[in-house]
């Protein structure tokens, strides 16, 4: 027969082989609390990057529709269909006005009447919305394009006949300048330029 205290010793020897004292639980909870701070924190920053990306892609992709409409009516400016040909004034000889600075020509295009800001015509402005992507849910994002009419080479002795456009977008506290494309009408390559 055991006696009392050879039967604690072995329940003693027990719990010590077979069981996690405080220290081995403080330090595996520590382990395991780091584990899951950096799972979390590794895991927002993916999240936060694919979402950047889908950002940046779906806004090259309004501002490439914009672009593409914008270029199609700059094909179309002064065409006559019926008579299958470009031509400045109806019919008449190339004008002068039209060819020296075409300003109020694109700001009447139908690709150019999108107005959050209708005091100034050269700036327009627009939210895409949520149908174009779903990064776009909230109209948190504001595209804006600019409208500058210059000289080929920038020289002031000749025609106005290049449009600069530039794009800049905000969302949050972005504001940032996107990209700058220089279009000019097919009829102009028929002007009369000022040299």
């Amino acid at each position: 027969m055991l006696s009392k205290s050879s039967a604690n010793l072995n329940i003693n020897n027990i719990e010590a082989n077979y069981g996690f004292g405080l220290v081995d639980t403080i330090v595996s909870m520590t382990l395991l609390l780091g584990v899951i701070t950096y799972g979390i924190y590794f895991s927002t920053i993916r999240l936060s990057t694919v979402y950047d990306s889908n950002l940046i892609r779906s806004i090259n992709k309004e501002i490439q529709r914009d672009i593409d409409r914008l270029k199609s009516d700059f094909w179309s400016m002064y065409f006559v269909e019926r008579q299958g040909k470009y031509t400045l004034s109806n019919g008449e000889p190339l004008s002068r006005p039209n060819c020296a600075d075409f300003t109020e020509q694109i700001v009447d295009l139908g690709s150019w009447k999108i107005q959050e800001n209708p005091a100034n015509r050269m700036i327009q402005s627009w939210r895409p919305e949520a149908k174009r992507s779903k990064v776009f849910t909230g109209q948190t994002i504001l595209i804006t394009r600019e409208l500058t009419v210059t000289s080929p080479l920038d020289k002031q002795s000749l025609d106005k006949s290049i449009a600069s456009i530039e794009y800049r977008v905000q969302w949050g506290r972005n504001n940032k300048h996107w990209v700058s494309i220089s279009l000019g009408p097919e009829a102009h390559s028929w002007c009369d330029h000022v040299i």
